[in-house]
């Protein structure tokens, strides 16, 4: 069955079945006739809805040659019918969805390529994507738990094996996991930021900064560039080093060209990357004591993004193809609080994602600037 989601304005519904596709060019291929992606034997174009178990998880739809998927695990709010039992204690991501949804509108508007979203509607303490497989079962008893867990995992696979085989060949994709944290600094210390909406320096107990995430542990990101360099094979994006052998790893990470340095240049503070290149300690900023500080707070990637990025050793690994991960974790204060914010922060997110795309995977697209 597909619907369209009523939030999302931007996505409209094709309603086309196979059955109505079957005239058209005589050149034309299976895709162009029956749709972008087959799911459950129904044939489904960009902008259409893929409803997962009970229409709790649902994948949008994107173009067959775009270059962007993006996950929202963590922003659902829904307890399911019947209920599903709460079995963590995290809260949600709040407004990770919007956030995402405006990020998508414009990079559809820039590059006439539609992203793939895949989202999650119940509440993260009661279903999270994130979990580990291997733990899944002690933690999901509830069969609708279960359930859930398994049809997000389904249909993200699916979009995630579109996208690669659309791009086998080709330049390649990304996925994001978007998330969003709410890390403060020790015994309510404050420090200044500039506000996104007015340019005023505000302070907040709230650290603001967007935490870029390649699976790579903390410990990692508190050594030198010759350290790291001999990481490229346990991160998300080892496909971008092997890719370019002659750019040092560390550089995909914390360089100028990083993702984090690019959104460094569109005024968001982020970690890994230029200015914050190492998780620094500070007794002061993030507790602990003199004689050993305590480090920066710091998410690092979950399950999905070491899943279904190219990490090629671990416990967890990814896939042998082009189609790299990062997980973004927003802060509120300056992402993701209120709409007045995210129509201005989903532009400096989705430069950076559109240059991102340029610098590393070759693409050519056009990246419009905030109207001010």
């Amino acid at each position: 069955m597909k619907r369209t989601i009523p939030i999302v304005l931007l996505f409209s519904f094709l309603g086309l079945s196979a059955c109505e596709k079957t005239g058209g060019r005589p050149d034309a291929t299976p895709e162009e006739v029956l749709g972008v992606v087959e799911y459950d034997g129904n044939w489904y174009e960009a902008g259409d809805t893929i409803f997962g178990f009970k229409d709790y998880v649902y994948l949008i739809v994107g173009d067959q040659d775009s270059p962007l998927l993006l996950g929202v695990p963590h922003d659902g709010t829904a307890t399911g019918n019947p209920e599903i039992p709460e079995t963590g204690t995290t809260g949600r991501d709040l407004y990770t969805l919007p956030f995402t949804i405006a990020i998508a509108d414009l990079f559809t508007e820039d590059t006439g390529k539609q992203p793939w979203i895949m989202v999650n509607t119940i509440h993260r303490k009661r279903v999270d994507p994130n979990t580990y497989p291997d733990e899944a079962p002690g933690r999901y008893t509830h069969p609708d738990a279960m359930a859930t867990y398994e049809s997000y995992h389904e249909l993200l696979l699916l979009a995630r094996t579109t996208l690669a085989e659309a791009q086998e060949g080709g330049k390649g994709a990304l996925y994001v996991d978007m998330h969003g944290h709410a890390h403060r600094y020790h015994n309510g210390h404050t420090e200044p930021y500039v506000s996104v909406t007015t340019g005023n320096t505000l302070h907040d107990n709230f650290i603001c900064q967007t935490e870029v995430g390649y699976g790579l542990s903390n410990y990692s990101l508190e050594q030198p560039d010759s350290y790291l360099d001999g990481l490229a094979d346990s991160s998300s994006i080892a496909y971008l080093a092997d890719r370019h052998p002659a750019v040092p790893f560390s550089s995909l990470i914390r360089g100028q060209q990083s993702f984090g340095g690019l959104l460094e240049a569109e005024a968001v503070t982020a970690v890994p990357g230029p200015a914050i290149p190492m998780l620094d300690r500070n007794v002061t900023l993030f507790g602990g004591t003199t004689a050993k500080p305590a480090r920066r707070p710091y998410f690092n990637g979950g399950y999905c993004t070491r899943k279904y990025g190219t990490i090629k050793t671990g416990s967890t690994t990814g896939f042998d193809d082009n189609v790299i991960a990062i997980q973004l974790e927003t802060p509120g204060i300056n992402v993701r609080n209120n709409a007045t914010i995210r129509q201005r922060s989903s532009h400096q997110f989705k430069r950076a994602i559109i240059n991102y795309l340029n610098a590393w995977l070759g693409y050519n697209f056009p990246n419009s600037a905030y109207p001010y």
